[in-house]
């Protein structure tokens, strides 16, 4: 009987260790395809990202499990499909599926479950445009992705702000006004300036915006955030010289906020597309959003974002006459990243966060700046 225990006792204690043993090989394992998920990222920001994308489905073809993989090849697939509209759009569907794999992978990373209501709010943004009948239920998955956000952070404001926006919408396309409002209450009891952005969502058309934020910017005197919303309201009401104030008095106090200067070139270039037969308001147009994307780059963006701003500074120069300098524009970004952006809406900065960071980012989704 002794012998049966000694034998017993040894058997257990080699199962142990071999599974510790197993344990820690896996682990290194991931440690390692985790390394290369960052090695694919890196090689994406540095204008390589089919190289990146090569990389990324090797991963996931020895670990399909592997959430951070499917998450960065998500990510690749939008920014490979900035490059042609038209594939983006054809390609909704399996970059929903893709991020989807790495929510099920890893349901507990608020990282993946927030991106994945990006991709949602995209998919129905797109069913909308071309007007297809499921743009309604495209919708309900939006607001259930970034539900399912707050589950994981119930202290997300971003995504809280981003379901008043969605359920802020008319309900015959599948908001819900009431829901919206109880959101952007539990929000003006968490952060008064979150609070501040939802109410702001809400507000009746007729309600005077710049003297709303005027009157938010009293209570919060030096706040970049609220400073960036006033300047947007003087862009919207059409006082340029006024919004550019305030975006300089963001920038300076925060210089990540450099993108405001984006907004700026975006509103020019609405506006002279509704010149019309106003040749002077077209120049006029394209003179100043060219000098705002100027300015952007003068705060040395990272590389992709680089490369977006020297193709909207090509259609610039193109439209103004100077198709040598646009055509030498549009290959040096060609040169910086083959998939540069060609909308007119700058891209998501989700796009290129480092692959674990949390996103603190929040862009407005029915505004274009």
């Amino acid at each position: 009987m002794a012998i049966k225990s000694i034998l017993k006792r040894q058997f257990l204690w080699i199962s142990l260790c071999a599974a510790v043993a197993s344990l820690g090989f896996w682990s290194c394992v991931r440690q390692e395809l985790d390394k290369t998920v960052q090695k694919a990222y890196e090689l994406r920001m540095n204008g390589k990202a089919d190289e990146a994308f090569t990389m990324l489905e090797q991963v996931i073809a020895e670990d399909s499990t592997n959430a951070a993989a499917w998450y960065e090849l998500a990510r690749t697939k939008h920014h490979i499909g900035l490059g042609n509209l038209r594939e983006l759009l054809g390609g909704l569907e399996n970059m929903q599926q893709t991020i989807e794999k790495a929510v099920e992978y890893d349901p507990d990373n608020v990282i993946y479950s927030f991106y994945k209501g990006y991709v949602c709010y995209f998919r129905a943004y797109a069913s909308f445009m071309r007007e297809q009948p499921d743009a309604n239920e495209k919708v309900k998955e939006v607001i259930s992705a970034y539900e399912s956000v707050l589950s994981l952070k119930p202290d997300y404001y971003e995504a809280m702000l981003y379901l008043v926006e969605v359920l802020g919408i008319p309900e015959d396309m599948g908001g819900d006004k009431s829901k919206a409002e109880q959101y952007a209450r539990q929000l003006e009891g968490m952060d008064s300036v979150f609070g501040a952005k939802a109410r702001s969502i809400l507000l009746p058309e007729e309600v005077d915006r710049v003297d709303y934020w005027q009157k938010v910017l009293k209570k919060h005197e030096g706040n970049a955030d609220v400073i960036e919303e006033l300047g947007k309201a003087y862009l919207r009401a059409d006082k340029v010289d006024r919004a550019v104030s305030y975006f300089e008095k963001a920038i300076e106090i925060d210089p990540e906020k450099a993108s405001l200067f984006l907004d700026l070139s975006i509103y020019h270039t609405f506006r002279g597309m509704r010149a019309g037969n106003d040749k002077e308001l077209l120049q006029t147009s394209i003179t100043l959003g060219d000098a705002a994307v100027a300015r952007y780059i003068k705060s040395e963006p990272i590389q992709p974002m680089l490369a977006y701003a020297l193709g909207v500074r090509s259609k610039y120069k193109s439209f103004s006459g100077d198709k040598e300098q646009g055509q030498a524009l549009f290959k040096q970004a060609e040169a910086l990243d083959r998939y540069f952006s060609k909308a007119t809406g700058a891209p998501h900065p989700d796009l290129f966060i480092p692959p674990g960071e949390v996103s603190q980012n929040h862009r407005y989704l029915m505004r274009p700046f």
